[in-house]
């Protein structure tokens, strides 16, 4: 029982750290011996609790990238109240509660999505699941919409929360670009628009 809870702290610390070095450097670009220097760990405990980079990838998906998405942009999508303004609350307040730092190194699901999108491979699978989960919970808010009356009844949901999800995210890979808030405050804008308009 006591190594279960060893092996899991482990696996949690290594987990954490491969996040934190993902996020800051890069998938790519970040190795295992970076990764165990950060942990303190020896190189064997990493090959103990992974088999390869790709598998410690996919447990960054589950365990890090899933929580935040599920927490900033699923979660809230499942309150009470009326569909139309709990879509415009739970995208709009996330744009503002972002931090610089935030800001400049973008959306840590976005920059995985751009080094790995495409491969033929279990984290290339766990990427799409979590986009999948997120487009679903859209949808499942925009016919709730739909029936409370806040959403027009013609609205695709589908393709609206497609639209949603991959402007939103293409915004957080945009704003790297830039050292002030004008291209935010003008996506901010036209996001609340066309929410408005559907």
């Amino acid at each position: 029982m006591q190594q279960d809870l060893k092996t899991e702290a482990t696996r949690k610390l290594i987990t954490e750290k491969a996040f934190q070095q993902f996020y800051k450097y890069g998938y790519k670009a970040t190795s295992i011996n970076e990764i165990m220097k950060e942990t303190g760990l020896s190189k064997g405990a990493f090959y103990h609790n992974f088999k390869n980079k790709d598998e410690l990838g996919v447990q960054v998906v589950k365990a890090k990238l899933h929580s935040r998405i599920y927490k900033a942009m699923i979660s809230p999508l499942y309150t009470k109240g009326e569909a139309k303004t709990i879509l415009k609350t739970t995208f709009l307040n996330k744009f503002q509660a972002f931090t610089s730092t935030e800001k400049l190194l973008g959306c840590p699901l976005n920059n995985l999505i751009n080094e790995v999108g495409g491969s033929l491979n279990l984290l290339n699978e766990a990427l799409k699941g979590l986009i999948d989960t997120w487009i679903k919970a859209v949808v499942q808010i925009i016919e709730r919409g739909q029936i409370d009356g806040s959403i027009k009844p013609e609205t695709n949901a589908q393709q609206v929360a497609i639209y949603l999800v991959s402007s939103f995210e293409g915004m957080r890979g945009i704003q790297k670009l830039y050292q002030d808030d004008s291209q935010w405050d003008a996506y901010h804008a036209a996001l609340e628009e066309y929410i408005d308009q559907i």
